[in-house]
């Protein structure tokens, strides 16, 4: 198990294959754990401590950015870690044994929750290797692996919610050697890796004074300055910052009107994409609505020649005015990455973009209610607006429609009707609503919807770009040339 100076690193990790040894016995996890106590001190040398602070510095020496960080922790499960780095500022990470939470200069403050706020709960547990047992459903001696030239014992613990982490634990002095895991975050999950060296006494106790950390192929390390033991900490320490406290009291917002989308499928769809009546792309998604919000998360694959995109994510969430939290975006052009995400607050959104050379931080001006999409691809982040437009008005309506990254544009929005649309072997009644406007650079654009009394959508064209898309078990029907004027038949 983790000693206490290493819960901040725990949020990256990476993960590596074991090489086992069929033929060796192995010691039970308990007994591998007992070791790690003994060879840092001793159980009652943990029991004795019951608060600490660390004092360190961070380097990010590829892109030549330093900091300090200080990590406060206190029995049973009282933990903040406050980050400082030139150029970017203060980034505040901390869990009161029930709320975790972050809270940074780029992004705001934001409240964890799910699997990312079990695992920092998890981290948040002081003297978490005498009860490891009450943290997890099990801990597994599963084989042996050198790292770093220590042969090691390989340990992985279960959690109840969350992914497995795994550590490993030098068989002679019983120092953990590693730690890999992978870590749900805002972004989705992480592998990453960390690798403990410099064993130093602080009081009675030995523990790691240099973490390198290994994830999403960038490397930081954390060099521990001085270790408090025991401090008298205020009272206050481990409050909630006002900031988290305002998301926390903030009133619930009426739910939507039924009549915009009430009853959204939480299963998955499909669409099958078209272009000049030929497949290119491919996109999987699920749309959830509670009285909270709405979550529209998915991924997709295109080919356009020889050119392939790879969505791994794109996602969107708002609260339940439709007014939008925050977006990620996830993809690669060929090899090229193209990754943004977004934060909305105060009429403004934070992108955080990155396309290889480094992070690119833009703000940019956005109506509290924008709908999120993509320049191109991915299509269905249009399901918000087939979830917003009126059905019961053929007047035109006005939307603002932020171009994740790029800029807001003004949308015009009509619904044309109900009308009767054909499939291969089939035909089913449909809502149109058409959208028109202009790119952030400035082109006009148009792109007409087909959804069903659940505002799913069935069918999307854009004519000006010979697309169609259709949802699965909506066939074509016929060859899927897009038509004039992408008119039903």
């Amino acid at each position: 198990m983790k000693n206490l100076a290493n819960k901040l690193a725990l949020a990256l990790f990476a993960f590596s294959l074991p090489i086992l040894n069929a033929q060796e016995a192995l010691p039970s996890a308990q007994a591998v754990i007992d070791h790690f106590i003994a060879a840092t001190g001793g159980k009652a040398a943990w029991e004795a401590r019951h608060s600490q602070v660390e004092h360190a510095t961070i380097d990010f020496a590829a892109q030549g950015l330093k900091g300090t960080l200080t990590i406060y922790e206190a029995a049973p499960d009282k933990y903040l870690g406050v980050t400082e780095l030139a150029g970017i500022g203060k980034i505040s990470t901390g869990s009161n044994g029930e709320v975790a939470w972050e809270n940074s200069a780029l992004q705001g403050p934001r409240i964890k929750q799910g699997a990312e706020r079990a695992e920092a709960l998890r981290e948040g547990d002081f003297n978490s290797p005498l009860h490891w047992q009450q943290i997890y459903l099990k801990g597994e001696t599963v084989g042996s692996e050198t790292v770093e030239g220590h042969d090691c014992y390989k340990i992985v613990f279960t959690p109840q919610e969350g992914k497995p982490m795994t550590e490993f634990y030098d068989k002679k002095s019983g120092l953990m050697i590693k730690t890999t895991a992978t870590v749900s975050s805002q972004f989705g999950d992480v592998s990453a890796e960390i690798l403990y060296d410099d064993y130093r006494k602080d009081g009675d106790l030995l523990s790691a004074h240099r973490l390198v950390n290994r994830a999403a192929q960038q490397e930081f390390v954390i060099t521990i300055q001085s270790v408090d033991v025991n401090p008298d900490l205020p009272q206050d320490r481990f409050d909630l910052p006002p900031e988290i406290k305002a998301l926390m009291n903030k009133p619930a917002v009426a739910a939507a009107p039924a009549s915009p989308g009430s009853a959204v499928s939480p299963s998955e769809s499909k669409l099958t994409i078209y272009m000049a009546g030929n497949p290119m792309a491919n996109e999987s998604y699920t749309v959830k609505k509670s009285d909270r919000g709405i979550e529209i998360d998915g991924s997709g694959s295109a080919t356009v020649g020889t050119l392939k995109i790879d969505i791994a994510r794109f996602y969107v969430r708002t609260d339940a005015k439709y007014e939008p939290i925050e977006a990620i975006a996830q993809a690669k052009l060929g090899t090229i990455p193209m990754d943004v995400a977004a934060v909305f607050r105060d009429g403004q959104v934070n992108n955080q973009i990155a396309n290889g050379q480094g992070v690119q931080n833009k703000d940019i001006p956005v109506h509290s209610d924008a709908i999120v999409v993509n320049a191109n691809l991915p299509l269905y982040p249009w399901t918000m607006l087939a979830l917003r437009a009126r059905l019961d008005t053929h007047e035109p309506q006005q939307f603002s429609v932020y171009v994740l990254g790029q800029a807001e544009v003004a949308a015009t929005v009509v619904f044309k009707g109900r009308e009767h649309v054909d499939f291969a072997g089939k035909s089913a009644e449909l809502n149109h609503i058409s959208a028109s406007g202009s790119t952030p650079q400035g082109q006009p654009m148009g792109i007409d919807f087909w959804v069903d009394d659940n505002r799913r959508l069935i069918k999307i064209a854009v004519p000006s770009q010979a697309v169609e898309a259709y949802q699965e078990g909506f066939d074509p029907a016929a060859p899927a040339a897009v038509q004039s004027a992408a008119a039903p038949k």
